[in-house]
Order: C-alpha cells, then structure tokens, then sequence
C-alpha cells in the first residue's frame, strides 16, 4: 500500500511541472529558438506576460498565436489566411513537430533552446 502511495507522489509531482519546469517553458515570459533537423530553418516562439497567447516567427510566417499548456507539451497553434500552424514543443527534450496545412502541407522537426 505504501508502494502505490509514493508512486502516486512521485507521478503527480511529475505531471504537475517537474519535467515542465525543467525546460523553462513555465516562464511568464520567453523566447524559444528552434532549429530544424530537416533543413536547418529556424523558428522563434515568444510569450510574454504569462497569457495564452504567443507569437511565432518563421522564415514565410508570423503572427499572434494561441497557447496551449499539456502534460508532456505546449502548443502554439496559429490561424492566418488560408494556413493553419500546429507547433508541439516536449517539456523534457525541448524536441519539436511543426504541421502546416492550407495551400501546403508541410511538416518538420527539430530542437528548441531557450534564449
């Protein structure tokens, strides 16, 4: 019985935000660098003040977008013109997945840096 109770412990300490944490993506306030393992193009994510809104930079887009804390990830989706823009960065590896879809479809991976 003890068991299960320090493993629950353990559990909810790590879904409430070790791993979170640990990446920096907590911060009110950021500035995320990601670089592509497929091509080498970069995108930069920011936020400012804490909100559930962001910006995302990329070499063709930009724009506000909106932010999505999970457990194991944080979502930065942006609507603009015919585009919508999916961007899952992982709290622990700080790896990245980009989907584009509208007139292209696109997708990429990489590796995010706090600035």
């Amino acid at each position: 019985m003890k068991i299960n109770t320090v493993l629950s412990s353990v559990l909810v300490s790590l879904v409430s935000g070790t791993a979170f944490a640990q990446s920096g993506l907590d911060a009110q306030d950021f500035m995320v660098n990601c670089i592509s393992d497929m091509d080498g193009s970069d995108v930069t994510l920011v936020r400012s003040g804490g909100s559930d809104k962001g910006y995302i930079m990329t070499k063709s887009l930009q724009g506000e977008a909106s932010i999505y804390p999970g457990l194991d990830s944080m979502t930065f989706l942006l609507m603009q013109d015919q585009e919508v823009v999916t961007f899952v960065v992982k709290y622990q590896d700080m790896k990245y997945d980009m989907m584009v879809k509208g007139g292209d479809q696109s997708f990429d991976h990489g590796t995010c840096a706090l600035s």
